[in-house]
Order: C-alpha cells, then structure tokens, then sequence
C-alpha cells in the first residue's frame, strides 16, 4: 500500500469497528464472509486474511485423487481389512 489511511472506530452493538479501506480490500482480495486473523505483536494490531484450505489445494489433484479411489476401491477396501 503506498499511503496510510485513516478510519475512526465505530460502536457496533456491544463492539468497536472500523471500516477497511478498498484498497486493502482489493490487495487481499477480500469478499463477504472471508475470515480475519488479528494479532498484536510489538503493541500493533496485525490483520491477515485467514486461508482457506479450498483456496490451496489443486482441484485438479483432488479430482485425479477421487478418480484414483473410485477405480481402486476393492483394493483399498482389502488393504484395510488385512
């Protein structure tokens, strides 16, 4: 981010909010819903978009897994019960 922002704080209900700017929003790729990690380290508030484990793994590899299982699954099935 090139420059600093400035937002106030907010009573929401019985907590305190602030609004993140767009900015943040789009360099994080940000969205409804998402999870954020807040930890304090040296007295700063540090904010991270929490990752989600869909967004890491190949789609790809999960499908040539569940190909791999379905073609194999007596043999699994055996190898289990031995």
């Amino acid at each position: 981010m090139e420059k600093k922002e400035t937002r106030k704080v907010i009573q929401t209900g019985n907590s305190l909010s602030i609004g993140l700017p767009k900015s943040i929003i789009d360099l994080l790729k940000i969205k409804r819903g998402d999870e954020i990690e807040f930890d304090v380290i040296d007295n700063q508030i540090v904010l991270n978009k929490k990752r989600k484990w869909e967004d890491e793994v190949d789609t790809e590899l999960l499908d040539m897994l569940a190909e791999t299982f379905k073609e194999h699954d007596q043999v699994f099935k055996n190898l289990r019960d031995r």
